[in-house]
């Protein structure tokens, strides 16, 4: 080919060349637009979406296992005899934990069945104090109506001047002295009576008596302590041979009767939120497992730190930026402890999402989210 035909091809071929790259520039911004414009779209929709399913299925990592936690502590005090447990061993409702030496309150509990013996002594003693006193009132009765008869006789002849002035005197001096032993009759009496107080166990010494016995009884039955309930026992060094001090901690009892989850929401996320929601939990210490549950009820308020005192100025809390900071208030979630059983530890960590209304698509998603959760556990 020759300069001149070469020379022509290269002019037909420049203005193609520089009409494809052009097209090529001018679809760069189109295709940069779009993209933006479908990030864009993307944000705006998972920001629609985030405030959507913060009203309908609010969720929470923030999230404890809460329980009873008590020491035990014995009512009495002795030598420890035996234990019967292990630390961090489950137990049931009933359990022996610990025996105390029982020798000291099986003495006071003979000493109270003796005490009650002589009570029962004395009331029979004092029974017949009685029938003597009352023995001695008839008597004095008899006796009176008798002087009561003759110093009649003796007035009446005294009158008549058949006998002298100084025998009337004595007469109603001897009826006088008659009435008075009647009186002293009476009042021993009422004294026997008192002494003796109500018949059979009404009697007050009967009552001190039982009473005594009963709690001698109640003291024995302390020495040996057992489980509350439904639980298990950890944090405690304890020795057989050691001395336990009534109202001393021996070690702590966790009830597994009565354990919830804490979970602390956003209050705008609470909106829709009440008491029989269906929540689902996923456990750090069971990852992969999903745990149903129900809100119990959602707290009034909590403490914000407002502690003003009488004689001082309000003080305002300084926060900066134009978002202030979000409060968290709690909510208390039950569940079935069957499903639960050995996956519960107090103070454990948890995840949690709450249904908070029937609409299909967001409670889905929120079952995929919350066992994807569940499932992340296992590289926490």
């Amino acid at each position: 080919m020759s300069e001149k035909e070469s020379a022509s091809v290269e002019e037909l071929e420049s203005p193609k060349e520089e009409a494809t790259q052009e097209k090529v520039e001018a679809n760069k911004p189109d295709k940069i637009r779009k993209l933006t414009n479908y990030l864009l779209g993307i944000v705006a929709f998972m920001l629609i979406f985030s405030i959507i399913s913060d009203r309908i299925i609010p969720s929470t990592d923030n999230a404890r296992v809460k329980g009873y936690v008590v020491p035990v502590k014995p009512q009495v005090s002795g030598q420890v005899l035996d234990i019967q447990v292990q630390p961090n061993q489950p137990v049931k409702q009933g359990d022996v934990l610990v025996k105390l030496n029982p020798v000291d309150y099986q003495i006071a509990v003979a000493q109270a069945e003796q005490n009650l013996e002589v009570a029962g002594q004395n009331v029979g003693a004092q029974t017949a104090n009685i029938s003597s006193a009352q023995a001695r009132l008839t008597s004095a009765n008899v006796e009176r109506e008798a002087v009561e008869l003759q110093t009649n006789r003796i007035l009446a002849m005294a009158e008549r001047g058949v006998v002298s002035k100084s025998d009337a005197d004595q007469a109603r001096a001897s009826l006088a002295t008659a009435r008075a032993n009647v009186l002293n009759a009476q009042a021993d009496l009422e004294k026997a009576k008192q002494q003796l107080g109500g018949d059979g166990e009404e009697n007050s010494q009967i009552k001190a008596a039982l009473l005594a016995l009963e709690q001698a009884q109640l003291n024995l039955e302390r020495t040996v302590i057992t489980a509350p309930t439904d639980g298990g026992v950890s944090n405690f060094s304890l020795s057989e041979g050691f001395y336990a001090s009534a109202g001393q901690p021996l070690m702590t009892f966790v009830s597994t009767e009565s354990i919830w989850i804490e979970a602390y929401f956003r209050e705008n996320s609470l909106g829709n939120v009440e008491a029989g929601d269906v929540v689902e939990v996923a456990l750090d210490f069971a990852p992969g497992k999903v745990l149903k549950g129900r809100v119990t009820s959602v707290d009034w308020g909590v403490d914000w730190g407002q502690n003003d005192q009488a004689g001082k100025l309000a003080q305002a809390s300084t926060q900066t930026g134009w978002l202030r900071q979000t409060q968290m208030l709690p909510i208390s979630i039950e569940f079935d402890h069957q499903e639960a059983s050995g996956l519960l530890r107090i103070g454990g960590q948890a995840d949690v999402i709450v249904y908070a209304g029937d609409n299909v698509v967001f409670n889905t998603i929120g079952k995929l989210w919350i066992r994807f959760v569940s499932f992340m556990s296992y590289v926490r």
